[in-house]
């Protein structure tokens, strides 16, 4: 794989800008954009299930499929970048930071739990500059702007439950009392997002069941946050079926993308 991300790197940057991000389908670049970063707090999250080996086997296909969905991803946007500096020196810093992690996830241990939140924080940040400047390059962007901004609220939503449950087993699993201190969570904006959301024309009506479900598993996620009792394989349940709907979510808005 590393193999592979150097000889699209060095094709990328030989290619002096040969290659137009209006030659790639907008539905289909903001589908891939959006997904690893919606993977990227999957990682932290599969790892820390993994370590406290609550639902240890299911955790690691997971992990195994995200990552994979990951480097697929990443390896698709390396062909469609559009060149110019904003965007390489974005992508070299999401690019070197994604060599280390994607080595080193498998080998953190207790004490380096500190580095791994930090490292993904990094991840997460590096993906949302990245992805923001691809798009906003991107000829039809503009005409796409309220289907991109929705997209935009599941993955926030998807992103900030994934930090939850890491952050839950963290704290109570691992006993690492400021775990949640350590992850950029804003709770507020879950029902906020999910009320924009339901408020989108275009599919309002279609979407409806679907943002009522994903309201239940979030305030059932809330709850068991706040309940003395530690239920590391209940918050499993909760987050596993948050994901899938909000990868269910984000297709359905990607659709209305032309």
């Amino acid at each position: 794989m590393k193999h592979l991300y150097l000889f699209l790197l060095l094709s990328f940057f030989s290619l002096q800008g040969k290659a137009q991000i209006s030659d790639n389908p907008l539905d289909v670049l903001t589908q891939k954009l959006y997904e690893n970063e919606l993977l990227s707090n999957r990682f932290i999250k599969n790892f820390v299930f993994i370590k406290t080996n609550t639902f240890k086997k299911k955790s690691m296909i997971d992990m195994d499929r995200s990552l994979a969905k990951f480097d697929d991803n990443l390896s698709y946007i390396i062909l469609h970048l559009p060149y110019d500096r904003k965007v390489k020196d974005d992508f070299l810093k999401l690019q070197n930071l994604w060599n280390i992690y994607r080595l080193k996830i498998t080998d953190y241990d207790k004490e380096n739990y500190k580095s791994l939140i930090l490292k993904t924080r990094k991840l997460e940040k590096y993906l949302k500059e990245l992805n923001k400047v691809i798009l906003e390059k991107h000829p039809a962007a503009s005409a796409n702007k309220k289907s991109i901004n929705m997209a935009h609220l599941v993955v926030s939503n998807g992103s900030t439950i994934d930090k939850i449950a890491a952050a839950y087993v963290l704290k109570y699993g691992l006993n690492l009392p400021d775990a949640f201190d350590r992850f950029e969570i804003d709770k507020g904006a879950l029902h906020k997002n999910l009320k924009k959301l339901g408020k989108f024309k275009p599919i309002a009506k279609d979407i409806k069941p679907l943002l009522a479900d994903l309201k239940t598993t979030q305030e059932s996620i809330l709850q068991l946050v706040h309940k003395e009792k530690y239920n590391p394989k209940m918050m499993h349940a909760y987050d596993n079926a948050y994901t899938k709907k909000a990868f269910k979510l984000l297709g359905i808005i990607i659709k209305t993308i032309k």
